[in-house]
């Protein structure tokens, strides 16, 4: 990556809203699973969690493929 500050927020926002979309979408689909099943909050806590780990590792992949692209241009 140049010395672009722009391309530096760039990649931050896209890592934070890969976090964030993943952790959303997880969640609306625990409280649907609690109100379809008639469960309290189980479902909720355990796909918040699952949708954490998930955008955590797709950020984690994401920085490791634009640190590899960076790497070979080089």
């Amino acid at each position: 990556m140049s010395n672009n500050p722009w391309k530096y927020l760039g990649l931050i926002s896209q890592v934070g809203m890969t976090i964030v979309i993943a952790i959303l979408i997880s969640t609306v689909l625990g409280v649907y699973l609690d109100g379809l099943l008639g469960t309290t909050i189980i479902f909720t806590f355990l796909f918040i969690f699952l949708g954490a780990a998930s955008g955590l590792w797709a950020a984690y992949q994401l920085l490791m493929k634009i640190s590899i692209d960076d790497l070979d241009q080089k």
